[in-house]
Order: C-alpha cells, then structure tokens, then sequence
C-alpha cells in the first residue's frame, strides 16, 4: 500500500531540508528561507508562516472511524463494525496525550508579523521556529503511530474486502499528509532525527 511510501518520504523530508540549509541556501517558510543575515536564514517579510491543522482536524483521521464509516460499502458484518469501534477507541486513546500536548502548542502559536520578520527579530522568530518545531515533532510521532493504526483498523477487515478497505484508507492517508505543512515550511523541521518506522 502507498501509506508505507508516503510515511518515508513524510520522515525523510527533514533531512532533506537539513541539508539545503547547511548548504548554505537556508531552509524556507513556505518552501525556502533566504540567506538572511550571516548564512542563517531569517523569515523574509514575503514568506508566510505555515499553517497547522488543528488537534480535531488530526483526530478526524482515525483509520477505523473511516471504515466504520464505509461498513455498508465494505459489506462488513455488525460483528465486524463493533470490532473496528472498539479500535476506533483505542486509537483514540493511545494518541489522546499527543493531540493534547500538540493542541496546546498550536494555541499558543503565534507566527511573528511581517514588521517583525522585516525587522529580522530574533526574539520573535526564535519562539515562533520553537513552535513550529515542536509541532512537526508531534505530527511526525503521529505518522508513525499511524502505521499501527492502520493495521489494526485493517486487521478487521476480512481478506476479500481488505483491498477495498486498502484503497479507502490510501485517501485517507494522502488527506492526512496533506494536512501536516512540508518539513521544508518548518526551519530544522525535526532535523531528520528520526529513520524510517520500525527501522
């Protein structure tokens, strides 16, 4: 399935935008941050600060709510269904302490001004990557822990229907990644810290 394609390219992009900016060409608000002063790239007055979704926007895309939502299209049986709402809970459960931390980050999120940005304010630039930061931490944790959700949820799901169920939840997962701002949006957007799930 291509969730395991696009799970690695989403954790890979970090390091990619890494190493533009220790090339010197500095790592971008909205696909590429100037030289800025020194080499180290500040947040020019034309770039907008990227957006994250919110908390219930991520909690929406839960693999077993989806297929509970398309057990008619699936011709799953009622046993079936009450399985996949039990995994629909425990996913909800498992990632509830994630969405929290991230929701209380994006709260406090507040992307410096253009007047700031001009001004090349570090102070306000330095809270703001902080955030951003941080977020794209969470959202990467949430990525890998997707691949365990989406086996599980698919786990239900009879052999016969587990392609239709496979394909389903392909758009789901490029609705996901969609959502989640490019690494290349976030300055040392998790600096490639992490490898490939399960590796």
């Amino acid at each position: 399935m291509r969730w395991r394609a696009w799970i690695a390219a989403a954790l890979l992009l970090p390091a990619i935008a890494a190493a533009q900016g220790r090339g010197g060409m500095g790592v971008g608000m909205g696909g590429g941050m100037g030289g800025g002063r020194g080499g180290r790239g500040s947040m020019g007055a034309s770039r907008s600060a990227p957006s994250f979704p919110s908390a219930k926007d991520l909690e929406k895309l839960n693999p077993a709510a989806l297929l509970v939502d398309k057990h008619k299209k699936l011709s799953l049986a009622d046993s079936q269904v009450a399985a996949l709402r039990t995994v629909e809970r425990n996913i909800f459960e498992r990632n509830a302490d994630l969405l929290s931390r991230y929701d209380s980050v994006r709260r406090d999120y507040k992307p410096p001004s253009a007047e700031a940005r001009t001004a090349a304010d570090d102070k306000a630039q330095s809270v703001s990557m902080t955030q951003m930061r941080a977020m794209q931490d969470i959202l990467e944790q949430l990525i890998e822990r997707r691949r365990v959700d989406v086996g599980e949820a698919l786990g239900v799901v009879p052999e016969a229907r587990r392609k239709q169920a496979g394909e389903l939840l392909d758009k789901q997962d490029q609705e996901f990644l969609e959502s989640i701002p490019s690494s290349r949006a976030v300055p040392g957007g998790g600096g490639g810290r992490r490898g490939r799930p399960g590796s």
